[in-house]
């Protein structure tokens, strides 16, 4: 039988190419500080089952996906530093295709030219996302998906249909967008957030972005406590 959870946290981190090398840290910054923070591992603490599944992966397009926390239980601060340290130790970006170390491609060219990819496939990231969810090795009372960017999709695809999906299977998306497109957060609301409770997280500095996604586990906790279980 499989463990019991409250909930199963999925977070899907863009990078894609428009994400620098800062973008690129702060992320992984804002998540490693989330996971570690009080308020969240409080509210953990408080659950029925008094724990969480947890895994975080990597996206982009042409299928670029990249698991940089499998599936884990936090039930403890010592698991949640355990998680902390995974994220800050992902994998950076591949840039030797870009012309500058820091800020990303010259151009839209060579973005499109870029060995596997490198545009911004949310409804690949949302249809993983969900995937991975449903395969989670423990049994969770709900479902919750975190996908952040800094822009919309431009792969070809809408994410709304991997999005209906989701929630038809019980999972809640939450959005995290960040930098200085005006029309993202707009775009997050009609396209890519959904389900039970879900809320968006808008951060126009990027420098903010820990600080943000630092509050963004325990609101996480905080709205699936107010719904009904899947199971009851």
């Amino acid at each position: 039988m499989p463990l019991s959870t409250d909930f199963n946290v999925v977070t899907a981190i863009d990078v894609s190419d428009s994400i620098t090398r800062h973008d690129e840290w702060l992320q992984y910054t804002g998540l490693s500080r989330g996971v570690m923070n009080a308020d969240f591992l409080s509210l953990v603490s408080e659950g029925l089952m008094q724990r969480i599944g947890f895994m975080a992966f990597t996206w982009s397009s042409d299928g670029q996906l990249r698991i940089i926390v499998p599936w884990t239980v936090i039930a403890s601060p010592q698991d949640a530093a355990k998680v902390a340290a995974q994220l800050r130790a992902a994998p950076r970006i591949d840039r030797s295709h870009y012309e500058s170390n820091d800020q990303g491609p010259a151009s839209r060219s060579d973005q499109a030219a870029a060995p596997g990819g490198g545009m911004t496939d949310i409804a690949q990231a949302v249809g993983a996302a969900s995937r991975l969810a449903e395969d989670a090795p423990f049994q969770g009372r709900r479902a919750v998906i975190n996908i952040l960017s800094n822009g919309v999709d431009n792969a070809g695809f809408d994410p709304s249909l991997q999005r209906d999906q989701a929630i038809r299977r019980g999972a809640t998306i939450n959005g995290v967008v960040f930098g200085g497109r005006r029309d993202l957060p707009a775009y997050f609301e009609q396209n890519v957030i959904g389900g039970p409770g879900a809320f968006l997280m808008t951060v126009q500095d990027p420098a903010d972005l820990p600080k943000a996604l630092e509050k963004k586990f325990w609101r996480d906790l905080i709205a699936g406590n107010s719904l009904p279980s899947n199971n009851g």
